[in-house]
């Protein structure tokens, strides 16, 4: 019989998952799909990294997540038309204040044999209400369940890992906790335009030193900016 960390997680009481968190559900035009279905699992459960793992190659898509390629289907999704998206294990809300990014890679070939080490680009974010007054209460993505957006019509067809990527800015000074996943898409696109970018690699595209995971969520007076971490959103 399967059984994997993360599914044996996902049966554990609430009351034990709801500061830590998974995605394990891809959404597709407004309807939640099952959980792992079309998302690679990983081997992390509901365990945040620190900074440090910025620097390691499981920062893709999380530790493990490569022994769990094989198993999600590829959602069938067209740019410009199909929404997109990641729901938290047991209709959890986030409970840590800190911004939520999406990216998209393509692959070479066919995704369930991609390691994400091509480039990605940013197709969502979220961060802060504006102003912002330096609570938490403040952050946009407290308390949200799921994390949508329209694919964006300038995409080239192709199958993709999208990755979803929440740092948390709770613990003291410029700690950070980070939550990642991968889901799998195959996107249907006549776009016939220039590459989308800025693009980043994982590792290597996010620093300890940049502004956003440097900021500082205990400072007083508190931070009335904050940062998303990151290149710009395509299209731009």
């Amino acid at each position: 019989m399967h059984f994997s960390v993360a599914a044996g997680a996902l049966a554990l009481a609430p009351q034990l998952s709801s500061a830590h968190f998974l995605f394990p559900h891809l959404m597709l035009n407004g309807v939640k799909t099952g959980a792992f279905e079309y998302v690679r699992e990983h081997d992390f459960g509901f365990m945040p990294h620190n900074n440090d793992w910025v620097n390691s190659p499981d920062f893709r898509c999380n530790e493990g997540s490569w022994n769990h390629r094989t198993q999600p289907k590829t959602a069938q999704v067209t740019a410009g038309k199909d929404t997109v998206g990641f729901n938290l294990h047991l209709d959890f809300g986030i409970y840590h204040p800190g911004p939520v990014t999406i990216y998209l890679s393509k692959a070479p070939g066919d995704v369930r044999d991609y390691d994400g080490s091509g480039d990605w680009f940013k197709v969502y974010q979220l961060g802060t209400m504006t102003p912002w007054n330096g609570t938490d209460q403040g952050w946009l993505t407290r308390d949200k369940k799921n994390f949508q957006f329209r694919l964006p019509s300038e995409i080239p067809a192709g199958q993709y890992l999208m990755r979803i990527e929440q740092m948390s800015v709770h613990p003291p000074y410029r700690q950070k906790e980070w939550y990642v996943q991968c889901a799998h898409l195959n996107i249907a696109s006549s776009y016939k335009g220039r590459a989308p970018g800025p693009t980043i690699r994982f590792p290597g595209g996010y620093k300890i030193s940049d502004p956003a995971i440097q900021l500082d969520s205990w400072a007083k007076p508190p931070p009335t900016f904050a940062p998303m971490p990151g290149p710009q959103i395509w299209p731009n």
